[in-house]
């Protein structure tokens, strides 16, 4: 049955949302990157990007994505805006052959997904870009650590991956789009695809995996239970809280338990894959957070003792062999990027190398 109208508040003001935000403070990290254009419907998020940027002669703001697309000195094109027009970006865009890099989610329906692939092979290959979704999270520092672990035998083949994340609620974007699901594909789209993406992701990574014909395991069956319980009662109609079951044909088991009313946590994110060999964790602070500790361990890596692998006495096993076996990581962020999730400051002279969120 379809949803039933709902009241969406604007935001107080209509700031450049953060997706964009982070992605032009990024790019002016980049020592050989240019933003030459940008285009947004709405004045007030134009002028909020020239702000960032350094003001009106640092780069062109276009009300029209297809003036951007028009343009010969346009390399590379970001689509961040609202997901339910992606589809309609992505249409002008794949033609002109300049690089994609789309925000998550691709579109919001699985037809629009296939047509943009079938768009974008079509294209001859000399003059095809690259089509890239921005799934951000594989490159989390503490997730980097964690797929080095997988890749090197720690766990040996995944049996059980496990993700929480618990967070605030949808922040208010431009007309309050992000919190109705005809334009967002749903909380288990616009949120979680993050999540499922990791799921493939990670489980494919560990060596001995049992592998489908087409090399790859792959998830053959869903389980998902999710509400509306707590947040925007009165003005919107997107899941707040779910759990998801994914089976996947390696016989591997993963579970993502999502809740947007948890804001009192100590982590946002949480990971955890378990092999029979070992356990990895990893451990993310909140959106936002700026002034992180780049000393706290945030990656917790178990190696199951050989002893254990045959273990059948009366008792537990002592400490040695269990907690005892976990070694405690700092993987954090390279800090000139945890703060261009904010208004945009210029590096320190010196900055000490970590891996870095992307």
């Amino acid at each position: 049955a379809p949803s039933p109208p709902f009241r969406v508040r604007p935001p107080p003001l209509i700031p450049l949302h953060p997706a964009g935000r982070e992605h032009l403070s990024n790019l002016m990290l980049h020592p050989h990157a240019r933003v030459v254009a940008f285009a947004d419907p709405c004045e007030a998020s134009r002028k909020a990007a020239l702000e960032l940027l350094g003001g009106p002669t640092q780069a062109d703001a276009l009300a029209s994505h297809t003036e951007l697309l028009a343009r010969s000195d346009v390399d590379i094109v970001i689509v961040a805006t609202p997901n339910h027009t992606h589809i309609d970006v992505l249409r002008d865009a794949v033609p002109t052959g300049k690089h994609i890099l789309c925000e998550k989610p691709l579109c919001t329906t699985v037809e629009d997904c296939w047509e943009v692939l079938e768009l974008h092979e079509r294209q001859p290959k000399e003059r095809r870009g690259l089509l890239w979704v921005g799934m951000e999270y594989r490159y989390m520092a503490p997730l980097v650590r964690m797929a080095d672990e997988l890749r090197g035998g720690t766990t040996g083949p995944v049996r059980m991956l496990t993700l929480r994340e618990h967070r605030f609620p949808f922040l208010a974007k431009v007309g309050g789009w992000n919190r109705v699901n005809a334009h967002t594909g749903g909380t288990l789209v616009e949120k979680a695809c993050h999540f499922f993406d990791l799921m493939i992701h990670l489980v494919n990574l560990a060596p001995g995996k049992a592998s489908t014909s087409a090399g790859r395991i792959l998830p053959v069956g869903v389980y998902a239970s999710g509400g509306q319980s707590v947040n925007h009662l009165d003005e919107a109609d997107v899941l707040d809280n779910a759990y998801v079951v994914v089976d996947f044909s390696s016989g591997a088991r993963a579970c993502l338990e999502l809740c947007m009313f948890a804001v009192a946590s100590e982590h946002q994110f949480e990971v955890s894959v378990v092999g029979g060999s070992g356990k990895v964790e990893a451990f993310m602070p909140g959106h936002g957070e700026k002034h992180l500790d780049a000393s706290e361990p945030n990656v917790f890596i178990g190696r199951r003792a050989e002893a254990l692998k045959t273990w059948n006495e009366a008792r537990p096993p002592p400490p040695e062999l269990t907690k005892g076996r976990v070694e405690h990581v700092a993987a954090h962020p390279d800090p000139r990027i945890v703060a261009a999730g904010g208004p945009h400051r210029p590096p320190p002279p010196a900055p000490t190398r970590h891996r870095g969120y992307a």
